[in-house]
């Protein structure tokens, strides 16, 4: 007896831009191969690991505006969101993945961006002329950041019901961080317009419900 397909995940943002997202996620791959591939590499120079990091942070920065419009279709919750619950400690385990087997990695999405980067330091280069040792970056955390982007395109449901709670507990304070825009964005997200018009939206659904 054939086992039927799992039920595709319901999407409340337009598909016109799911499909923006989803030609981003080929274009990513088309330059850089899939998530396996990069963390194959294991290090890379300073200037083709920035050129990663710059479009993994522009596909992060787009997937948070679709789990915004997916978020704002959510009803808000009836019990009070617990935005930080006590951790509880578990014991250490030893924990190896490879390099081959991303559906093994333990990644996650960031849905909020961090705070301003670092101010960047110049970087040594030996006599001859050539980068030191050190300007060899690890991409393993790019790749685990890659294969979370394809992991929320596949399936945003989680990711939206847990922006949800943070939005309707603290919108002002979320907001702020979740529409932080990089650069490239503009450039290299299609419907850039519409994006922006559509997470306004739900930017004020949040404001006027939190």
């Amino acid at each position: 007896m054939q086992t039927p397909p799992p039920p595709k995940p319901i999407r409340h943002a337009p598909i016109a831009l799911w499909r923006v997202a989803e030609a981003f996620l080929h274009t990513l791959h088309n330059l850089f191969g899939a998530p396996e591939d990069v963390a194959f590499r294991h290090t890379l120079t300073r200037g083709p690991y920035l050129l990663l990091l710059s479009w993994i942070r522009v596909g992060e920065a787009m997937l948070r505006r679709l789990l915004l419009i997916e978020a704002a279709s959510l009803p808000k919750p009836n019990t009070r969101p617990i935005l930080w619950p006590a951790r509880k400690k578990r014991p250490r385990r030893i924990m190896e993945f490879f390099d081959d087997k991303p559906e093994d990695w333990r990644v996650s999405f960031r849905t909020m961006e961090r705070g301003r980067p670092r101010p960047r330091r110049t970087t040594p280069r030996t006599r001859a002329g050539t980068p030191a040792l050190h300007n060899f970056k690890s991409v393993w955390p790019l790749a685990e950041r890659y294969e979370a982007l394809i992991r929320v395109f596949n399936d945003p449901s989680a990711y939206a019901k847990r922006l949800a709670k943070h939005l309707y507990a603290r919108a002002t304070v979320a907001l702020r961080t979740l529409l932080r825009e990089t650069r490239e964005a503009r450039h290299r997200i299609d419907l850039y317009d519409q994006f922006v018009q559509r997470c306004d939206v739900a930017e004020q659904h949040f404001l006027n419900t939190s």
